[in-house]
């Protein structure tokens, strides 16, 4: 049951450093192309953010969550789990808690999925923070 358990827990591991790390790819490619065409005229619904600002959003978000990702197999890992519980919270607020409309139930059901994994990614990421076992 013990084996079961730590391969369940290292399969929601990866999960998350996978999910964040697109994530962070993401949000860093989409804000150096928005950054080389026209930033002033990025929108994006579901962030608080518009234009300018929206654009130096999400290089900051990009850089940030790699940063996150990268440091989760340091001393500094308890960052991770903040980054990821950051990540949820903003997509249920952005998609669930404001004026955002979807245009079709295809759009609905893509941020419903893409919620369920941010929240699978942070509980994945929780076990970073269990003391690491040293065999001998």
């Amino acid at each position: 049951m013990t084996s079961l358990r730590s391969a369940l827990g290292l399969v929601l591991r990866v999960f998350a450093y996978l999910f964040e790390l697109a994530l962070a790819l993401f949000l860093l490619g989409l804000g150096i192309v928005a950054w080389a065409s026209s930033p002033a005229n990025l929108t994006i619904g579901m962030l608080p953010w518009e234009g300018a600002a929206l654009t130096r959003a999400l290089l900051i978000l990009g850089v940030v969550g790699l940063a996150c990702v990268l440091l989760a197999g340091s001393r500094l890992r308890w960052i991770f789990p903040l980054w990821c519980l950051l990540v949820l919270v903003m997509m249920i607020r952005g998609f669930f808690l404001s004026s955002y409309s979807f245009a079709s139930a295809n759009q609905f059901l893509f941020a419903v999925w893409l919620t369920a994994g941010a929240l699978i990614a942070f509980l994945g990421s929780l076990g970073v923070l269990r003391p690491r076992v040293v065999r001998r």
